[in-house]
């Protein structure tokens, strides 16, 4: 029977020098010293045990709380790894449906009958005017049993839509539009018929609704909506796009690792590069890179900075084949990582590098990035506090809430409060301004 130790490593792509590289840098943060090598592994796979003290760096290395390591026995503990958990779902296209209708509020099975009789309370109005924008893909969608072109393609294009949304707005007024499209193609999924490849594009399309679902959660909740997640990697599985399944888990690192949990967000990122290195663009592993760089960064690792450092390198590349790139991956481009660069700095407590970047990455933005543009000068406000500067710091803060009023995106403000509360020993005017403001805001 195969080592727990050793799944919990293969599930997120780590030969045996990685996972002892791994745990003696975080012994070496911890000041738990740990000389383990890649035999050391092997000895504890083959039935060793490590002692106390390391066996507390292997949960804290697998994102496995400490307290489920006293009660338990080495290796029964890692039984725990939440990398392997077993899901309530099926890996095949039906349990793809089957977590998909979770998300979409539609848990019962429906009855096989026309898409207009869901009309109503079912569908926005939004949704509804699409719907009907487009003749043929309508009567495929509401008539015909069979879906075709027409239909897959009206889908696909809501889907971009609602994506690119997410740029300009933030997450509020994702989530309703995101839940009644995705009830629409939930249904059509388990009550239509439509050849192999329009199925595994509505799957692909009902992965990326999902995903973009738990994102608004995460952006309007600052919650870490993981059954959505998990639901939208469950259709990307059905459709047999492995790279749209690391383009999932990518955004599901980023909420995990906003929500305290680094480790899980670290797996997460690292998983995602094991599935789509050399198979994927170097655009998207440049994404997926940015991504495993912020969940290092949380939990003070430098090597977040070799990380970001190969991402440049790799967008260097992609920015002379754009063409080959995954739709979806449009965002990912110097702005963005330069942002993750600034982010980084800012958490390994180098803030005037940090601010410099973030400018610099400011310079680079894109008119539409709003929401991110918004969040971005709200670390920069950050910087500029722990540099002693709390006037330029309220001046940024300002900036950042001139933002956030016309946008449904809540995320940048609560670093604003947490700021606001720091400065609160300052009786300075544009302290008091700034947080009259903030209290002006819905809670």
């Amino acid at each position: 029977m195969e080592h727990p130790l050793r799944r919990a490593r293969e599930a997120r792509g780590w030969n045996p020098p990685e996972f002892a590289r791994r745990l003696r840098e975080l012994g070496a943060r911890r000041g738990v010293p740990v000389g383990t090598r890649k035999d050391g592994v092997y000895r504890w796979e083959s039935g060793r045990r490590p002692d106390a003290r390391t066996q507390l760096l292997i949960a804290e290395v697998l994102g496995i709380p400490p307290e489920a390591v006293q009660p338990r026995l080495w290796p029964h503990w890692l039984e725990l790894d939440p990398l392997q958990q077993p899901g309530r779902h099926t890996w095949d296209a039906p349990g793809a449906i089957r977590a998909l209708a979770e998300v979409s509020g539609r848990e019962t099975t429906m009855d096989r009958r026309r898409f207009t009789q869901l009309t109503g309370t079912a569908l926005t109005a939004s949704l509804w005017g699409w719907l009907l924008a487009d003749p043929a893909a309508a009567g495929q969608i509401t008539s015909a049993r069979r879906l075709g072109e027409n239909a897959i393609g009206h889908i696909e294009d809501r889907v971009r839509r609602l994506r690119r949304a997410d740029d300009l707005d933030g997450g509020g007024h994702l989530l309703t539009e995101t839940a009644s499209t995705l009830e629409l193609v939930v249904q059509l999924l388990r009550d239509r018929s439509y050849t192999d490849a329009h199925g595994a594009r509505l799957h692909a399309a009902a992965a990326d609704l999902a995903r973009i679902h738990a994102w608004a959660t995460f952006d309007v909740h600052d919650h870490c909506d993981d059954h959505a997640f998990r639901a939208a990697l469950h259709s990307a599985h059905a459709s047999g796009d492995t790279v749209l399944g690391s383009h999932v888990l990518a955004f599901w690192s980023i909420a995990a690792n906003n929500t305290d949990r680094a480790a899980d967000a670290e797996a997460m990122a690292g998983a995602a590069l094991s599935a789509a290195r050399g198979r994927t663009t170097p655009r998207v592993e440049a994404m997926l890179l940015s991504r495993r760089a912020r969940a290092r960064a949380h939990r003070g690792d430098p090597a977040a900075f070799t990380d970001l450092d190969r991402a440049a390198d790799l967008l260097e590349s992609a920015d002379h084949n754009a063409g080959d790139d995954p739709e979806w991956v449009y965002w990912f481009d110097r702005s963005e990582l330069l942002g993750a660069r600034a982010s980084t700095h800012l958490d390994l407590n180098q803030p005037a590098r940090a601010e410099e970047t973030f400018i610099e990455a400011a310079g680079r933005f894109p008119a539409d990035r709003i929401r991110t543009h918004a969040l971005f000068l709200a670390r920069r406000a950050d910087a500029q506090w722990r540099q002693h500067d709390p006037e330029r710091a309220c001046a940024t803060a300002m900036e950042a809430l001139d933002l956030t009023e016309d946008i449904s995106s809540h995320r940048a403000e609560g670093p604003l409060r947490t700021l606001a509360t720091d400065m609160a020993d300052h009786d300075l005017p544009a302290v008091h301004e700034l947080r009259e403001r903030l209290r002006g805001l819905p809670a």
